[in-house]
């Protein structure tokens, strides 16, 4: 299946007053001075800002209020982002909606409602994430949506938290609502909600959830139509076209120069999907730039998987993890529907892992999406001699889950912990992160809570990949079970294959879960599982993945080996052992002769790529499974 973009819109003049013929505003040329763009553009940003912190004050489940799991949004009546919050979402969100319901039959007060990812065509990528739009009118007419989504912490399904390794097909993991009108003219559809509350385990937190979303989607609402009154419609309907404009114009400029002229292929590995068979499912990509257009083609990769990881991948969701590089590259570029022009074609095959056949289950479609953009930067890697990140691995969580006797009701902590993310050309990679804004839980509302008591939290040392650059580190979790019994599910992927490294630096080194460690009771536990179960006294570590390393560790400054050293981001041996530097293990002096010695000794040719010993492991397990298929040339393996 071949997907290309839409025509972009006309670029205005730069420099000056914004000259748009828009179909806002009846196709009239409407002229806004920079003075007047820059305030509308600021009172956007401030909207975004304002719905997010109501999202979070008032949402109830602690995916959005605590770990901020959501998105928001104003977008135009062509459907295209003015204004978001940066995330792995928000195009093509108003598409399934305007399918159903036309411009002319919405009215104030409307609230629209989806979470299907095959009938909105991968706009919410698993169907936990719901989404509420609101159409917003001035003066009796539309002149903009105002979105949000956030993911919801129980829809029914399969097992609490509707997210399960064992789904095998997508109504296992909860309730599918297509595009309806949940609110008509401020008046909500009782009858039908109550149906999906009664779907759910947890039903005040999707009341609250609910309620919180939509009365972000009000406050945008209130904010637009404020703006629309003091400058008029014409106005800031030609502003927000000015503003795609522009980030247009810089997005496609910075795109280009990042991709030259060519083309290359890449390969990477999932470790599983759940399944008992842990086979290993293979994503890979073929870019390549012809003249100024730009493909990518993920026609090559697996078929669709039997258990969760599938991806319903489209030209959208590429565009806007390609804009959320360039915004690394230039911090001005607003998040608009402007920073979306840059891939020009994107080619996934239909029953493929990227694009699966209805009802493949999604939930875990994130272990997928971050392989798809390994395989991005190490195709790009090959481009243009390395001068990308090295690779990141995907977030980790737990489900625990156990009974409230005195409530009559389920416990349910679904807890995110951070990874490390590769190291860049210029810097080392973020030590500890979760997933761009969002953040892991904190200890005091784990301990209050739930029946959890966490007794170590620490950056895991040695995690991140060797190299000029340090990769980013991951964590060691140590979470002690109070509850009589209870049940698990783990999800961490880059347990077998890590993280590459890239231009001489190495893999990150992978992750692990272990029950009740150094007792006679210690066990290692599956990445991806369920129905684990658990006692009081029981002890959960979990050992989070960190990022590949870039650059030659050789090169890596010792004082920043030895700093690193005393941080707890890498042990002696670890420095001795990854970067050839020698410290005094009780004052960690540098010894400076030993270390040149010894750096001198370890001279040798680096490959472009270093996969890690997992990655060849995953080959030769995933050729079992195939073994009609050519092997790739031992170049595009990264050596």
């Amino acid at each position: 299946m071949t997907l290309t973009p839409p025509p972009h819109p006309a670029l205005s003049p730069g420099g000056g007053e914004g000259h748009i013929e828009s179909p806002a505003t009846g196709g009239g040329v409407v002229l806004v001075d920079p003075i007047t763009l820059e305030i509308i553009r600021g009172s956007l940003a401030s909207t975004i800002r304002d719905m997010e912190l109501l999202m979070e004050r008032c949402a109830m489940s602690p995916f959005i209020k605590e770990k901020k799991d959501y998105f928001v949004g104003v977008f135009d009546t062509r459907g295209r982002i003015v204004a978001c919050h940066i995330s792995g979402s928000g195009p093509g969100m108003l598409e399934p909606i305007l399918k159903v319901y036309p411009l002319e039959s919405m009215r104030p007060g409307d609230v629209y409602w989806y979470n299907d990812p095959y009938l909105s065509d991968g706009a919410v990528q698993h169907h936990q994430d719901m989404v509420f739009t609101a159409p917003i009118f001035h003066e009796g007419k539309l002149v903009g949506f105002a979105t949000t989504f956030g993911h919801y912490q129980d829809i029914g399904g399969l097992r609490a938290g509707s997210i399960s390794p064992h789904a095998t097909e997508i109504y296992h993991e909860g309730l599918l609502v297509p595009p309806v009108r949940i609110v008509r003219e401020g008046q909500l559809n009782e009858e039908a909600y109550r149906i999906f509350l009664r779907n759910s385990r947890l039903p005040d937190l999707v009341e609250g959830d609910t309620r919180a979303m939509m009365a972000s989607c009000r406050l945008a609402d209130t904010r637009l139509t404020e703006l629309c009154g003091r400058y008029g419609a014409g106005t800031v309907l030609a502003a927000f076209d000015e503003c795609i404009a522009q980030t247009a114009t810089r997005a496609r400029e910075l795109f280009l120069q990042m991709v030259p002229q060519g083309r290359w292929s890449f390969h990477d590995f999932l470790d599983s999907d759940g399944g008992s068979e842990q086979r290993p499912f293979r994503i890979e990509l073929e870019l390549s730039r012809s003249g100024d257009h730009v493909r990518l083609d993920g026609s090559r990769s697996d078929d669709q998987a039997r258990g969760p990881i599938n991806y319903t991948s489209n030209a959208g969701l590429l565009r806007i993890a390609f804009g959320r590089y360039l915004q690394s590259l230039d911090a001005d570029l607003d998040v608009n529907e402007g920073l979306l022009r840059n891939l020009d074609e994107w080619v996934a095959r239909e029953g493929s892992i990227l694009k699966p056949r209805f009802p493949a289950p999604l939930g875990m479609r994130a272990n997928t999406r971050f392989r798809v953009m390994s395989c991005i930067f190490g195709s790009l890697a090959q481009a243009n001699g390395g001068q990308v990140p090295a690779g990141s691995p995907v977030y980790v969580l737990y489900y625990f889950r156990s009974w409230d006797e005195a409530r009559g009701r389920p416990i349910l902590c679904i807890e995110g912990l951070g990874v490390g993310l590769g190291a860049r050309p210029f810097a080392d990679g973020v030590d500890v992160i979760y997933y761009i804004a969002q953040e892991n839980y904190p200890v005091e509302y784990v301990e209050r809570d739930f029946p959890l008591r966490v007794e170590r939290y620490a950056v895991r040392p040695d995690s991140g990949g060797p190299g000029l650059h340090r990769g980013g580190c991951g964590v060691v979790r140590d979470v002690r079970v109070l509850a009589e019994k209870a049940e698990l599910a783990t999800r961490m992927e880059n347990t077998v294959v890590a993280p590459y490294g890239v231009a001489g630096g190495r893999a990150g080194r992978t992750g692990r879960i272990t029950l009740n460690p150094g007792t006679p009771e210690e066990r290692e536990l599956v990445a991806l599982g369920d129905g684990i179960v658990l006692k009081r006294g029981d002890l959960l570590r979990l050992e989070t993945c960190g990022g590949g390393g870039w650059g030659d560790p050789l090169e890596r400054d010792p004082e920043r080996v030895r700093t690193d050293v005393a941080r707890g981001f890498i042990t002696a041996r670890g420095a001795f052992e990854d970067y050839g530097v020698a410290l005094d293990p009780a004052t960690l002096d540098l010894d400076k002769t030993t270390t040149d010695e010894e750096r001198r000794r370890r001279v040798r040719d680096l490959p472009l790529i270093d996969r890690g010993p997992g990655f060849e492991e995953a080959e030769a397990r995933w050729r079992t499974f195939h073994p009609a298929h050519p092997s790739p040339p031992r170049g595009e393996r990264g050596g």
